[in-house]
């Protein structure tokens, strides 16, 4: 069985949350090529080092180590450890690169031409999360995604205690059916909120 659940955003200012949803944005044609950040450009400098891949998956599983109180989706027990991925993680800097460049916040991709899983397998619409890690080689059975933007929200702990203060958020952190994680963090300081997260977990096929 195939399964991508809980596709969900939060972006937080300096002191205060100022919106969370999970729907996906409909993809508009007329909105095609018009990024409205051109100076960042995406590279093999997105891309984080090894040293920082073992601080974020440090952190993520530092979590999965202690049970958590996830509001409404419950109580969570302790899980296992997930792997680095790098598949996962360059699905991720693709995502968080295109909201930066877009200017959109949503798991639904721009469409744009920093869109890259749209614009190379020529979608015609905005990439989902799916596709998106797909495309980047990772063959999945179950997949998620948490994304999240904030003007202060520089460090993997950072993000991750917003992400568990956040009731759906918080479940996919603690989902037992993830084996694998990926994460990146893209900032600009000409974008709306400087630092732009997303976060893909699956388990492969």
């Amino acid at each position: 069985m195939i399964k991508f659940i809980n596709l969900i955003g939060i972006v937080v200012t300096t002191l205060s949350v100022v919106g969370c949803g999970s729907s996906e944005s409909s993809f508009n044609t007329d909105d095609k090529d018009t990024n409205t950040n051109t100076e960042l450009v995406f590279s093999e400098e997105l891309l984080i080092s090894e040293s920082l891949k073992e601080d974020y998956l440090d952190a993520i599983n530092s979590a999965r180590a202690v049970t958590q109180d996830c509001g409404t989706k419950g109580i969570k027990p302790a899980v296992d450890a997930l792997a680095w991925s790098d598949k996962l993680h360059h699905a991720a800097v693709e995502h968080s690169y295109d909201m930066v460049v877009s200017g959109q916040f949503t798991h639904s991709g721009s469409g744009t031409s920093s869109d890259r899983t749209a614009t190379n397998t020529e979608l015609g619409r905005g990439s989902s999360s799916s596709e998106r890690i797909t495309y980047n080689g990772y063959e999945w059975s179950y997949a998620g995604e948490n994304i999240a933007a904030g003007t202060n929200v520089d460090t993997a702990e950072e993000v991750i205690q917003m992400w568990l203060e956040s009731d759906g958020h918080c479940a996919n952190l603690m989902n037992p059916n993830f084996k694998d994680v990926g994460m990146a963090m893209v900032e600009d300081g000409n974008s709306e909120y400087i630092h732009y997260w997303t976060q893909n977990f699956a388990a492969p096929r």
